[in-house]
């Protein structure tokens, strides 16, 4: 099986996770499903020690012949709750034209709209048909790492001891959670989940979540002047209280952002999520008491708790912990410069389980794997680019 045929069957399987965690469990059923198919090609590459733990986490093991200690190679199998995962219906273009793509009679995916798509000139990309997502978030991770082994079991090249872990429910923030260290004989790893692979990841937002629990009161609008409270109406005052251009469509690089995800309710009750990111903590913070402040403000304004907020700090940096192991980015690089491959230290604007395990005592940088787009209609991966990082990776054993 080819890398392009395997990352078709992944993105075939429906994996979304779910915001609704349960406890004991990956947050949807399907996840399983892929976990029991994965476990199998594992073991078809003669993988040892297979195993999936109780939330679908699928381990495994490939001795090797070179007597040097095992890295572990990590992807997750969930795909973003942010836009269907259902029935795609992935397209491959070979030999990319540079031109804006049809997704389907009614989308485009333009190049003015997506820049970096002119930085894929020659490639073979797939696309979806514009309805779904596409799943290269991280299926593309797993197919890499997975024809990685497949390159030296079929071509029997003597390799050092590779060590895979294929998390659940990354993008609900428990992928890290769901992975038992103790398992792992690796001393570090590098999770496969970022995109161009030019670009190589050590450092990653610091991370938070706010819920807010809006207390309104309803009066009859005739009769509502000084009565009535809107919950909906409080809570449009409070998101307009942030700061206006600190919304991830108006932020980039390190900037931090406010990112209002859900809101719902009536002018009884509303509830409102956010996640809150910044690459610095003592910003991180510093917005997290800005909010609080909203929210007493508001509060005070009724001489009642109005707004209930609900702060949760969820990953941090890692580059603070990664600083402590230069050894683990300096074997990617000099694998980058003996290839002769262009490099460059990209600040993840988001997060990854390497993030969190690095702060376990894992240290865990992220490679690319030429996915763009991601958690969307327009997301496409470049294919080249995959078989491109199977080569950089295949460097860590040879």
């Amino acid at each position: 099986m080819d890398i392009i045929e395997r990352f078709l069957k992944y993105v075939s399987y429906e994996t979304t996770s779910s915001e609704e965690i349960r406890e004991g469990k990956a947050s949807s059923d399907n996840q399983y499903v892929l976990a029991e198919e994965i476990k199998k090609d594992v073991l078809a590459l003669g993988g040892q020690n297979v195993s999936i733990n109780k939330y679908g986490t699928v381990y495994g093991y490939f001795p090797g012949e070179i007597k040097r200690d095992p890295i572990c190679l990590i992807a997750h199998m969930d795909t973003s709750p942010s836009a269907s995962g259902k029935n795609i219906k992935p397209r491959i273009i070979e030999n990319y034209d540079g031109l804006d793509i049809p997704l389907s009679d009614t989308t485009i995916m333009k190049v003015s709209d997506f820049p970096t798509l002119k930085e894929n000139k020659g490639d073979t990309l797939i696309v979806t048909d514009g309805n779904t997502l596409l799943g290269a978030d991280d299926k593309a991770g797993i197919a890499i790492i997975l024809d990685v082994v497949r390159y030296f079991v079929e071509n029997k090249i003597p390799h050092s001891p590779i060590e895979v872990c294929f998390s659940t429910d990354e993008e609900v923030g428990q992928g890290a959670e769901h992975v038992d260290l103790s398992v792992i004989k690796s001393k570090f790893g590098y999770t496969v989940d970022g995109g161009d692979i030019r670009y190589l990841a050590i450092e990653n937002f610091n991370a938070a979540s706010m819920h807010l629990d809006i207390n309104g009161r309803s009066i009859h609008p005739g009769s509502a002047k000084d009565k009535m409270i809107n919950a909906l109406n409080v809570g449009i005052d409070f998101q307009n209280d942030l700061p206006r251009f600190m919304r991830p469509e108006d932020t980039e690089d390190r900037e931090g952002f406010f990112h209002l995800l859900h809101m719902e309710g009536d002018e009884e009750k509303a509830s409102m999520d956010y996640i809150v990111r910044e690459h610095n903590l003592s910003r991180l913070h510093s917005m997290l008491d800005y909010a609080r402040l909203a929210a007493k403000r508001i509060n005070d304004k009724y001489n009642s708790t109005i707004i209930d907020l609900h702060i949760k700090e969820t990953y941090l940096n890692m580059k603070p912990e990664l600083d402590k192991h230069p050894e683990v980015v300096g074997k990617i690089t000099d694998i980058y410069k003996k290839m002769n491959l262009p490099y460059f230290f990209e600040p993840i604007r988001g997060g990854t389980d390497g993030a969190s395990l690095t702060y376990k005592g894992f240290p865990c940088p992220n490679l690319g794997t030429g996915g763009y787009n991601y958690h969307g209609r327009f997301e496409y991966e470049d294919v080249t680019q995959m078989k491109k990082m199977v080569e950089i990776i295949a460097h860590l054993f040879d």
